[in-house]
């Protein structure tokens, strides 16, 4: 086998990012085929060009050193990537001293399938893999967003909005089997966990596949994290799941079913938000035939959008009404409760702004 070089952390959470974006702009919407989004929820991603996308290699060995002309060559390969690589060995005496890049250390075993190749040489942790490294940079909340951006349909700091819409690149199944199977391997081999497999595993309890956008994976967060952590202790709800109409509904309205936001299923209740991509001309209309056919069918639809993410009062309102959507009492957060509540939303907020900031100034370039 030749050099090898492994890049990983936050240059890898970049290039899945730059993955997203590739593959959004492989599949452009056109006369006669819908936006990417409709594509993968409406029509299960079939026919999408992903020709874009890294793959799975064989490899499961960290490289021992770095080798210069690799670096280079990922340098001239990710033209757009942050200034400074990062970038994994497997022994301390092989990290090296490089400008624009830092050598982390990655000891112990790793499964088959952990690294994913993106040129001659030159591979990239996977998004499972990735997920657990940035358990050491990240805190609790914002890991759990990565984590909905991992397994959801968006992908941070791209495009018009600060994100586009792209496959999932994982799902809240495949992250909790590949843990799995890292401490077993590791356990078999008598090898120490790697740093940030506990937290990886807490964080990963409050991951929900199927966001579409930042701020569904915010709202989700904060109706139904635990209020020790900052959100209201709902229930979980579902993701753009499909939602289907009773039959009377469905044979008066000639439709079976709808793609909600956040549904919870067997209550009758679902959560829209509405946020700037919903500006469109016909994803307006879509959203208001919506809201009146369930509304016809008995549901019960609460309508949510960026203004009421940011107040308190106003997402006490939204929590109260899911909360009496879903048959509970309602509990007044006390003082301690409302301050973790406010501060998760602006956590998250001010990420989500900063990612678009990102994305605006990459765009004015």
């Amino acid at each position: 086998m030749g050099e090898r070089l492994l890049l990983g952390f936050e240059t890898a959470q970049w290039v899945w990012r730059a993955v997203g974006r590739r593959v959004a702009e492989a599949n452009p919407p056109t006369a006669t085929r819908p936006p990417l989004l409709v594509r993968l929820l409406f029509e299960r991603g079939e026919g999408i060009d992903l020709g874009s996308m890294p793959r799975r290699t064989r490899a499961s060995k960290v490289p021992e050193t770095v080798d210069g002309a690799l670096v280079t060559q990922a340098r001239l390969a990710l033209t757009e990537a942050p200034a400074t690589l990062d970038l994994c060995v497997s022994r301390q005496r092989g990290r090296r001293f490089i400008a624009g890049a830092t050598c982390h250390l990655m000891t112990g075993s790793y499964p088959v399938g952990s690294f994913f190749g993106l040129d001659e040489g030159i591979m990239v942790t996977c998004p499972e893999l990735t997920f657990l490294q940035a358990a050491r940079a990240l805190s609790e909340e914002l890991l759990v967003l990565y984590g909905h951006e991992l397994c959801g349909c968006f992908a941070h700091g791209m495009g018009e909005h600060g994100f586009c819409n792209c496959p999932a690149l994982t799902s809240t199944e495949r992250l909790e089997a590949y843990l799995d199977r890292l401490e077993a391997l590791r356990a078999s081999r008598g090898e120490g966990m790697p740093w940030g497999l506990r937290k990886a595993r807490a964080a990963l309890a409050h991951v929900r596949d199927g966001a579409a956008s930042p701020e569904e994976a915010v709202l989700s967060m904060v109706l139904t994290m635990p209020r020790r952590m900052g959100g209201y202790g709902l229930p979980p709800a579902r993701l753009n799941a499909s939602v289907r109409l009773g039959a009377e509904a469905a044979r008066l309205f000639g439709i079976d079913e709808f793609v909600c936001d956040l549904s919870w299923e067997g209550y009758g209740l679902v959560a829209e938000f509405q946020g700037a991509q919903h500006k469109l001309r016909s994803r307006r209309s879509y959203d208001r035939r919506k809201g009146n056919v369930l509304g016809a069918d008995g549901w019960k639809v609460v309508e949510v959008d960026r203004s009421m993410l940011e107040r308190a009062s106003l997402m006490d309102e939204v929590a109260k009404s899911v909360t009496t959507g879903l048959g509970r009492r309602w509990r007044q957060p006390g003082a301690r409760d409302a301050t973790r509540q406010v501060g998760l939303r602006n956590r998250l907020l001010r990420f989500i702004d900063d990612m678009r900031a990102a994305a605006g100034s990459t765009l004015a370039a």
